[in-house]
């Protein structure tokens, strides 16, 4: 499934349509998928080779959103009564879900931010190693003009002394 095509399906899911996947190379070629912008930003990975269905569950479950098998077709939210039962006043164990995940895509994020950092670092290694390169091949002209110079003075030297 494309990108499109997961924007699309999951068009009810805030911030889906700055969705990016990549492969973490570090975590064993995990798919990361990010979407969603500042304070409402989301991530979730799945394994490499992970069926659209897997992909569209981590995405849900990253926001705790239902999957769409367990959408209702009509709006019936109204109608819907709470059963009983006991309810999470503090919902401490989704926060506490909500938390990691949100340390371990900032993690990611910085992870990635440093090895883009690095990367530009050692081009910018590579570049002064050229330059000091041919600063030592100038060097060597140089060098090397300074002996025939003395060779051309020598002779004409040479010449008025004989």
């Amino acid at each position: 499934m494309s990108i499109a095509d997961l924007k699309t399906r999951l068009a009810d899911v805030p911030g889906i349509s700055s969705l990016t996947m990549n492969i973490d190379d570090i975590d064993g070629g995990r798919i990361l998928l990010r979407w969603g912008e500042g304070t409402s930003s989301y991530s979730a990975s799945v394994p490499n080779g992970a069926s659209d269905a897997d992909i569209e569950d981590a995405i849900r479950a990253a926001i705790k959103l239902p999957s769409v098998s367990l959408i209702p077709e009509k709006s019936a939210a109204a109608d819907v009564q709470p059963q009983g039962g006991a309810m999470s006043v503090t919902g401490a164990g989704a926060a506490g879900q909500s938390l990691r995940e949100l340390m371990e895509g900032h993690r990611r994020t910085l992870e990635d931010l440093t090895a883009a950092h690095m990367d530009k670092m050692r081009e910018g290694f590579a570049k002064q190693l050229q330059g000091v390169q041919a600063l030592g091949r100038l060097a060597d002209k140089v060098h090397a003009e300074g002996d025939e110079f003395l060779s051309l003075i020598g002779q004409y030297t040479n010449d008025l002394e004989g």
